[in-house]
């Protein structure tokens, strides 16, 4: 027999109730409590709300080497779940002020008298927040396709090459033995900024791997720090973090009992970034 053949009334269907269960009540001023909220490691927890930072104004303000002026905040914050957590929100700084930093690192090194050693030490320092500009204002797959290299060796070639092109840069930037060679290296290196930055439809970065196979633990500078060390740098960076590694474990021992997230989430950081470090070392043919 069909079915409904013995209903006078057509079936009705009421819809369900969703029941939510209720928070507890809470004073005003109180904050939350996260006590009881277990700490994963391949995921941030979030403790409170961040207020976002003032961002400077660009109007009348001159731009000094690892200081950019900020103009807004970057889309790849605005986009990313990750960041938003992790990090400050990012200035977009535009393609003239990145250019103008650069040089004015240049025009400090070659006023420098000081070893080729130190001068190529403070020139990185000055350069990285510039470059990691470029990176995420047209570095397309190049971070995703340098995941899978460190994760996946050999890993994948990059259709926007601008990471590898960056990276073999500074290769040889630290191969030259002389100021002029120096020089003359990061002069083409500014090239290959100012062509890229000059691209009408720029490739903007992709983090989707950093992000899913690095639990977000590990953000853009910290990504181009590690490759554009030095052997030595690597090797320094790679022992100060096992040693804080072993630092955490130990203050963590101490706290048996207790639920020390904040130590527990730094531990995650460092050892997501040792991680990094010893994969960076493997594919340079070290150990």
């Amino acid at each position: 027999m069909p079915l409904g053949t013995d209903d006078d009334e057509p079936t009705k269907i009421e819809p369900r109730k969703l029941l939510l269960p209720r928070a507890p009540a809470r004073s005003k001023g109180d904050g939350f409590d996260t006590s009881d909220i277990p700490t994963n490691p391949g995921r941030p927890v979030f403790d409170k709300p961040r207020a976002s930072p003032s961002m400077p104004s660009l109007s009348g303000e001159t731009t000094s080497p690892g200081s950019p002026a900020f103009t807004g905040v970057a889309p790849e914050v605005r986009q990313s779940r990750w960041h938003d957590r992790s990090a400050a929100p990012r200035g977009v700084l535009p393609a003239e002020a990145v250019l103008k930093g650069l040089d004015e690192a240049l025009q400090k090194a070659a006023r420098d008298k000081a070893p080729v050693g130190a001068v190529r030490e403070q020139l990185k320092a000055d350069w990285l927040p510039l470059l990691r500009q470029v990176v995420e204002q047209a570095g397309g797959d190049g971070m995703d396709a340098y995941v899978t290299q460190l994760l996946s060796p050999p890993g994948r070639q990059a259709v926007t090459p601008l990471v590898d092109a960056l990276a073999a840069g500074m290769e040889r930037l630290e191969a030259a033995a002389d100021a002029g060679t120096l020089l003359a290296v990061a002069q083409e290196l500014r090239a290959v900024v100012a062509r890229t930055l000059g691209d009408p439809a720029p490739r903007t970065i992709s983090l989707e791997l950093q992000e899913r196979e690095l639990d977000g633990r590990v953000d853009v500078d910290t990504m181009l720090s590690i490759r554009f060390a030095s052997n030595a740098e690597l090797a320094t960076r790679r022992a100060r973090a096992e040693k804080t590694l072993e630092d955490l474990r130990q203050q963590m021992r101490a706290l048996q009992g207790m639920q020390p997230d904040g130590l527990f989430s730094n531990f995650a950081r460092v050892k997501v970034e040792k991680r990094v470090m010893d994969a960076e070392a493997r594919r340079r043919g070290g150990r």
